[in-house]
């Protein structure tokens, strides 16, 4: 004889249940009820079979299980013969139906309309529910001890019984052809009203449908599904019960409200209520979770509920937005690409990496062809975007009008000319990646004030729209140009200028960097694939020159010594102007120089007397042609009496080098002034 283990919170109600599914398998199978205090006491549960009463208890049982145990959840219904109690009742009367909590309120509810009594109209009540006081009558499941003080009529419908959707699942465990042979057994089956009739026939009686709907749903991405009109889970997918292995290893035969609670947590929502795209968190993981109904011959049968794993339809976005636009719009240079071993470019490399791991809005500073890009993509690769869109526009290339439909996108029919069907923008292309805005100084002031809401409220609107769209972006502008300066003259928004300049980086000049400009030429003429030297004398002259055009001057020259077809390359076979080399450029202060010196004497204004020091130094031995270290800066300021230590001066010249006001050699070759910092030094002899 099989053994089956009947549970519940209470044992009174346990032996109820057992008594109730002994009337179906008398002489068949011996059953044993135990409440949930006494599971706790045991190590282990013999029983192969176990029944449960609720979802609740499902995790406290489990790990008192065997291996082998296998679980079964008790489908209750009403009985027939108490159900009939609620004739007595006008139409439209207004009772309160009253249990333990509000689940089990709505299960009852469900099954006296569903038993067809839908005239009733029915309030659910549970401790600590507040009520309407004119309602006079409660019907209840055996739960008088509930009913609040003042109903004048109580209808007690009875415990619920085992529905015989439980009934057939046990016989087939067990290979019971026919639970219902005996008389008593026939008898209780009258009594039973059954609320999975309606199921059954929506999924029919051939249980081959049911195989072929269990092969679709494997089919699909999603988690599907299937309830009864009660909330009850006759089938799921794999997908659905991977997505919620956190919370339950079995999943059908339970109540899609025990499963997924989340679903009635705002506005005390039924778990059976449509809904579309709705977000829940379970365990810490988004899902997004649609419910739709199932009906047949007009009457509701169940629900289907598709459950979709938020990262993943973020995923799928982000791929379609690529096929979309037809454009790779990946980064493909890292900070290992920026080649050059000056102090001053490592200094800013690792201040770039160090702010890549940041999502705060950044500028890149520096003069044109110093590679803002190179860096823009290498900040991208670094940081927890990679994977997604790395978009770039330049602000000075697109008309006004171009420009904005480019960054915004628009509707089908937004404007004459426009693409049918619409276009998406650079934003929603760039969601969760970054967009790379260049030339940012040369933004129309009309765009600025959408760029500052795009970033302030992370939504854009498409033009032509209605809807807000969300956006997650980064945004990396860069510019050649004083964005202060521009602030003051009113020819860019302050507003969007600080919403910007959270983390500005500024990179170097060419000329500043020393002989990172020998490594960068070997690059190019590796690329070049030609082989010739470089004579003392236009190493010399390359090292003076002022590289005005940056590193892409310097690829230009490159590419046209290496068409001169010569060996050895003179000083004389360069490319420079010698009229435009001996204006006095050093003493020429660049727009970008002036702005550094602003934000340098803003941030270190109680510092400038040791600056001014450390840089009149510099400038004396660069007049002399040699370079300066730490000790002798030191040493020089025992001799006039600077009160200065050499961390002090440590520091200075980390943060003089930061700005490109100096160079530092590797190891003991100490510094030398740049052209910036000579400039610095003149602006800081009118103050000192």
């Amino acid at each position: 004889m099989e053994q089956i283990a009947v549970i519940a919170n209470n044992k009174k109600y346990a032996k109820y249940l057992a008594d109730n599914l002994e009337t179906y398998f008398r002489n068949e199978v011996a059953f044993h009820y135990y409440g949930t205090h006494e599971i706790e006491k045991m190590e282990c549960i013999r029983e192969k079979y176990i029944v449960l009463s609720a979802f609740t208890i499902f995790q406290q049982v489990k790990r008192k299980t065997t291996e082998e145990a296998k679980l079964i959840l008790a489908d209750l219904t009403l009985n027939r013969r108490y159900i009939d109690r609620l004739y007595k009742l006008p139409k439209a009367t207004k009772a309160l139906l009253v249990n333990i909590d509000y689940r089990s309120c709505m299960e009852v509810i469900t099954m006296i309309y569903s038993a067809g009594f839908q005239d009733l109209e029915l309030v659910p009540f549970y401790a600590g529910c507040k009520y309407d006081k004119s309602i006079q009558v409660a019907i209840t499941p055996d739960e008088e001890q509930l009913v609040p003080d003042g109903i004048t009529t109580v209808i007690n419908i009875g415990e619920r019984v085992v529905d015989l959707s439980c009934v057939w699942e046990i016989a087939d465990i067990l290979n019971i052809t026919d639970p219902f042979s005996s008389e008593e057994a026939e008898n209780a089956k009258k009594d039973i009203i059954s609320s999975n009739v309606g199921m059954e026939r929506f999924l029919g009686e051939n249980e081959s449908l049911t195989e072929q709907i269990n092969v679709l749903l494997k089919l699909v991405r999603q988690g599907f599904l299937v309830t009864d009109v009660k909330g009850k889970i006759y089938l799921s997918n794999d997908m659905a019960k991977q997505m919620l292995k956190s919370r339950t290893e079995i999943i059908d035969g339970f109540n899609i409200a025990e499963v997924l609670p989340e679903l009635r947590s705002t506005n005390n929502r039924s778990c059976n209520e449509e809904r579309n795209g709705e977000l829940i968190n379970v365990n810490g993981v988004n899902l997004i979770v649609s419910i739709t109904k199932i009906i047949s011959h007009d009457e509701v049968k169940g629900s289907v509920v598709m459950l979709d794993s938020f990262l993943e339809v973020e995923n799928r976005q982000h791929k379609i937005r690529s096929k979309i636009t037809g454009y790779g719009h990946t980064a493909s240079y890292t900070f290992d690409d920026i080649l050059g071993e000056s102090k001053v470019l490592e200094e800013t490399k690792k201040i770039a990496m160090r702010m890549a791991k940041s999502d705060s809005s950044m500028i890149l500073y520096g003069e044109t062809g110093t590679g803002k890009e190179l860096f823009a993509q290498s900040v991208h690769n670094y940081s927890n975007r990679a994977g997604y869109h790395f978009v770039a526009v330049n602000c000075s290339a697109l008309p006004d009008n171009l420009l904005e439909s480019e960054l915004y996108g628009y509707e089908d029919g937004a404007f004459s000319g426009a693409k049918k069907g619409g276009k998406i923008g650079l934003f929603e292309l760039a969601h969760q990646g970054t967009l790379f805005l260049d030339e940012i100084g040369e933004l129309p002031l009309s765009l600025q004030a959408k760029l500052l809401r795009a970033i302030e409220e992370k939504k854009i609107l498409r033009i032509g729209g209605m809807n807000l769209i969300d956006i997650d972006v980064r945004i990396i502008a860069a510019t050649n140009r004083n964005l202060l300066d521009m602030v003051k003259r009113k020819e860019f928004r302050s507003d969007l200028y600080y919403r910007l300049n959270v983390l500005p980086v500024h990179i170097p000049s060419l000329k500043d960097r020393g002989k990172d400009i020998f490594m960068l030429f070997d690059s190019f003429k590796k690329s070049l694939n030609v082989e010739f030297a470089l004579s003392s004398g236009a190493k010399a002259r390359m090292l003076s020159h002022s590289w005005k055009g940056n590193i892409r001057e310097l690829k230009n020259t490159a590419e046209y010594l290496a068409n001169l077809g010569k060996a050895v390359i003179e000083e004389c076979d360069l490319p420079f102007n010698d009229e435009c080399e001996n204006k006095g450029l050093s003493h020429i202060v660049l727009e970008e120089d002036q702005h550094l010196m602003e934000e340098f004497l803003q941030s270190e204004g109680r510092e400038l007397n040791k600056y001014f020091f450390i840089l009149e130094e510099m400038e004396r031995c660069y007049q002399q042609r040699e370079r300066i270290g730490r000790r002798r800066l030191l040493e020089c300021a025992v001799e006039r009496n600077v009160f200065i230590t050499e961390q002090e001066i440590k520091n200075a010249l980390i943060r003089l080098s930061a700005f490109g006001f100096v160079v530092s050699g590797r190891g003991r070759k100490g510094s030398t002034i740049t052209e910036s910092g000579r400039s610095l030094l003149q602006q800081l002899r009118k103050m000192v």
